[in-house]
This record gives structure tokens, C-alpha cells and sequence, in this order.
């Protein structure tokens, strides 16, 4: 009988125990629950925190305090933050609203590259393209910006072919190509006025080769005709002026030029 109570009293102490160990576990489910409550609130806090930074960046940047929104853009674009694609994004503008170019697209780079499902892509794609245009400098000196440009823009006509930009796009490709062909242009006039004929018909020949599709094909022609006149050879002269006549409708001022050209050697 004594043992038999012994018994019970045993089995009364591990329900007491469970009950201890229930009621425990229960206020340590409760803190978690509560800290996750927590963390959610912070981060929503956080978020309209990041978005209430943007919106006074982008305020900024539309008044053209350029420095003062980077300050801001500086603290949300390299975190975590749902708008950190924008804010590289704006940051890119603000470049460009400062003419550094170079940064920019070192900023749209980083976003195309880090943010691949963002929906900035098809913007910053597109002005990945005119930073580097705009960062090319007059037609003489080094066009490796040029090119960059119409790199980047024929990606995002391939990207996004159906875009509202598209079109702006593929003018933006024939600005750039008009460039470099009015860089060989310059190359070829220059060995011209130096008397070199033989190395500015190799130029003019790059331009109609490569760029036959730009007004510098006729302004090509038009320098080809000034050197037949020097060799003496009039008659080819005349068929490249005629030619520039009857198909140049884009250039007053070199139809104007071969016009009076012709007249004297006829």
C-alpha cells in the first residue's frame, strides 16, 4: 500500500511538470509570434519610409537640385529596398541632368544587370543607350561612345520591339551612324586639302561601303567629284553631281554646292 502511494505521488509530479513545461513553451510561442508581428511592421515602416525618400528625391531631381537628391538616392539604391531599382534608376537621371554620361550608364549597367525581373528594365535599357550618346564627344575625336550607343540601343529594340520607344530608338541609331560616317567624312577632307587623293578615295570609299544609307554618302560623292576636277577628269566629276542633285532631298546647302560646281565645269 505504501508503495502503491509512492507511485502516485510520482505520477503527480510529471503532470505537473508537463503542465510547467506546456505552459512554457506556450509563452515562448507567443514572443516569436509577437517579434514576427514585430518585424513585419518594421519592414512595412521601412518600405514607406524608402518610398517617402524617392518621392522627396524625385522632387528634387524634377527642380533640378541634383546634388541634394543624390544624398538621398544614396541611402536607399545599394539596400535591400523594394525601390532600389528606381532610385538607381533616378540616380541615372540625375546624371544625365549633369552631363556625367559616363556615369550614368555605369548606373543603368549595374541596374539592367542586378535588377533582371525589375519594371525599370525597358526604361533603363533604352537610356543606357542615349547616355552613351550623349557621352560621345564632337565627330573627330574617339566614337567609342558612339558605338556603345548603337550597341545598346539595337539590345533594347530587341528586348522590347513592341515599346513606345522603339521608334525613338532607331533614330537614335541613325543619329549615331551619321556621326561616324561624318568622322571618315573629316579623315577623307582632310587628306584632300592636304593633296593626298589617293588615301581620301579610300575613306570615301569606307563611307559609301559602310554608311550608304547617310547623307555623308553624298557629301562623300561631292568630295570625289572636287578630286576628279583636280585629276582633270571632268566627265566623272559631272556624274557625281548629278547624282547628288537628283537624289540628295535632305541637304539644301550641298545640292546648292553641286549645283554651282557643275556649272563651272560644264
Amino acid at each position: 500500500m505504501f508503495d502503491f502511494q509512492i507511485r502516485i505521488n510520482r505520477f503527480g509530479n510529471v503532470i505537473k511538470g508537463v503542465k510547467k513545461y506546456l505552459l512554457f513553451a506556450g509563452v515562448i510561442l507567443s514572443v516569436i509570434a509577437s517579434g514576427c508581428g514585430g518585424a513585419n511592421e518594421l519592414s512595412s515602416s521601412g518600405e514607406k519610409d524608402d518610398r517617402k525618400l524617392l518621392e522627396q528625391a524625385e522632387q528634387l531631381y524634377n527642380r533640378k537640385k541634383y546634388t541634394k537628391a543624390l544624398q538621398i538616392l544614396d541611402k536607399i539604391r545599394y539596400t535591400t529596398s523594394v525601390v532600389a531599382d528606381d532610385a538607381h534608376l533616378l540616380t541615372a537621371k540625375v546624371y544625365i541632368g549633369q552631363h556625367e554620361y559616363a556615369l550614368a550608364a555605369s548606373e543603368l549597367k549595374w541596374l539592367i544587370g542586378q535588377y533582371p525581373n525589375s519594371d525599370k528594365q525597358e526604361e533603363a535599357s533604352y537610356l543606357l543607350g542615349e547616355a552613351y550618346r550623349l557621352a560621345a564627344p564632337r565627330p573627330e575625336l574617339d566614337q567609342e561612345y558612339t558605338k556603345k550607343a548603337i550597341s545598346a540601343f539595337q539590345d533594347f529594340m530587341d528586348r522590347f520591339p513592341s515599346s513606345e520607344l522603339a521608334d525613338s530608338a532607331g533614330r537614335k541609331i541613325k543619329l549615331c551612324r551619321e556621326k561616324l560616317a561624318q568622322k571618315i567624312y573629316l579623315s577623307a577632307e582632310l587628306y584632300y586639302k592636304m593633296h593626298r587623293d589617293s588615301a581620301a578615295v579610300i575613306y570615301i570609299n569606307q563611307i559609301r561601303k559602310e554608311y550608304n544609307n547617310t547623307q555623308w554618302k553624298y557629301w562623300a560623292d561631292y568630295l570625289e567629284a572636287l578630286v576628279r576636277i583636280r585629276q582633270g577628269k571632268n566627265d566623272a566629276a559631272k556624274i557625281l553631281l548629278e547624282g547628288i542633285i537628283a537624289r540628295c532631298t535632305e541637304d539644301e546647302k550641298l545640292t546648292q554646292k553641286a549645283s554651282k560646281k557643275l556649272k563651272k565645269i560644264q
